[in-house]
């Protein structure tokens, strides 16, 4: 509006005359339902002074702080559609939709305050940076409920309740080659506070690493403070194709992957957190499931000699499979573009592992493959197992250096943890805490 107004000084009459013009067309905004019709694309605009309303100052996850234009968008039914826009934030108005379309934005907040709905349809994300998305529910869907491609950076997603979702949750289909450029990989990717109830799986990438390179690298994604529970046909809770310094904390899962259609249990082998690459895995409790809670199958990327740290988790009653387990796949260990990671795992809970009949072999805390660097397994605590072996190793010993040390094992629960419930370790310095 601002922009328009002759920037001489006004003097005497024209003084008034000009600010009552300017509190009736404000009165005039204030006064204007929210867009009924979210089809209407929004552009760029040119500066902070083209806006017409006085725009509020929030701070992102640098301490940086961004001036928003609070904006109403939807009108409780049908498609919202947010397209070419910047320094927004979005509240939607509450109801049921069939979809959300969020493409080519930088510095926006899309909010559902819990009372949206996506019922039986998606949210797509598409050439986003600095986006949060916030307190929108996602239900009844047999194909994956969040779709994100072509580019996202700064990506958060927050206290989503999902439920009864058949297929992958949120299909993230990036698969750029890394060249090191910041336009061939995706970064800052987070998952934070989500519930997911009855889902396939929570999160799914399409990286991978081939001979001439890395593919859909995602540096610094994280899962953390999030739940997925009662989910009969679970596989994997989350497959992270190809990922750099990624976190996976302080999650729950409980009562998964145990389909009726089995007496003991799925019999796929699957990882709860199935994760390539390398970072760090810790805070998180796995209970009543089928499947290794880790599946790390590692490699460096960017920087030689990565570690996988699997660290202060508690794995308690599996039908299938140990606790954890890092390997290098033998297809990608003969890989140009393969450098090894070293692994330790360390201060974890674990009991009651791999209880499903037939038995091909003993639950371990454990199972270790050929990872072609340094495994170290030390100060875990292990409960109610077979036998008091840490690991099943079935690595080549001349490529892959193993060293176990001050693990702690007893026949009875009642000797190693305080209960069942919590399974907070009685033994100091060993185990989760």
């Amino acid at each position: 509006m601002s922009k328009f107004i002759k920037k001489s000084k006004p003097t005497g009459p024209l003084i008034t005359l000009v600010l009552l013009l300017l509190i009736y067309a404000c009165e005039v905004e204030k006064m204007e339902p929210a867009q009924p019709t979210p089809d209407v694309e929004e552009t760029i605009p040119e500066s902070e002074d083209s806006t017409p309303n006085k725009p509020d100052s929030t701070s992102n996850d640098k301490g940086e702080t961004n001036k928003l234009e609070k904006v109403n968008i939807g009108d409780g039914s049908g498609r919202v559609i947010i397209k070419d826009v910047k320094d927004k934030e979005y509240t939607i108005t509450p109801g049921t939709y069939w979809r959300i379309e969020i493409e080519n934005v930088d510095n926006i907040v899309v909010d559902g305050l819990d009372d949206v709905k996506v019922v039986g349809g998606n949210i797509n994300i598409s050439g986003v940076n600095n986006l949060t998305v916030r307190r929108i529910s996602l239900e009844n869907n047999s194909q994956s409920a969040i779709y994100i491609e072509n580019s996202a950076n700064n990506l958060m997603l927050e206290d989503l309740k999902i439920k009864n979702i058949k297929d992958w949750v949120i299909r993230f289909n990036i698969d750029k080659k890394y060249d090191g450029s910041p336009e061939s990989y995706s970064e800052n990717i987070q998952l934070k506070n989500l519930y997911a109830e009855n889902i396939g799986s929570l999160f799914v990438s399409k990286g991978e690493i081939k001979a001439d390179g890395f593919y859909g690298l995602i540096k610094g994604f994280k899962l953390s403070n999030s739940r997925i529970i009662n989910s009969p046909n679970l596989s994997n809770g989350i497959y992270l194709g190809c990922g750099e310094e990624y976190e996976i904390s302080n999650n729950l899962v409980n009562n998964v992957n145990k389909s009726n259609g089995y007496p003991n249990g799925n019999n796929n082998h699957n990882g709860i957190f199935h994760v390539n690459g390398n970072g760090k895995l810790f805070g998180n409790k796995i209970t009543n499931h089928q499947g290794n809670a880790v599946r790390s199958w590692l490699y460096s990327i960017t920087k030689p000699n990565a570690t996988v740290e699997i660290f202060n988790n508690i794995v308690y009653n599996s039908t299938r499979y140990s606790a954890f387990e890092v390997q290098v796949i033998p297809t990608t260990g003969i890989l140009p573009s393969f450098n090894p990671a070293n692994a330790r795992i360390y201060n974890n809970t674990v009991g009651r592992m791999n209880t499903g009949q037939p038995k091909f072999y003993e639950g371990r805390i454990v199972d270790i493959y050929n990872t072609k660097g340094l495994v170290e397994v030390f100060d875990n605590l292990y409960f109610n197992m077979r036998d008091n072996v840490v690991s099943l190793n079935q690595s080549n010993r001349s490529e892959t250096k193993v060293d176990e040390k001050n693990n702690i094992y007893f026949d009875n629960d009642s000797d190693a943890v305080v209960d069942l419930e919590n399974l907070k370790s009685k033994v100091p310095g060993v185990g989760a805490h």
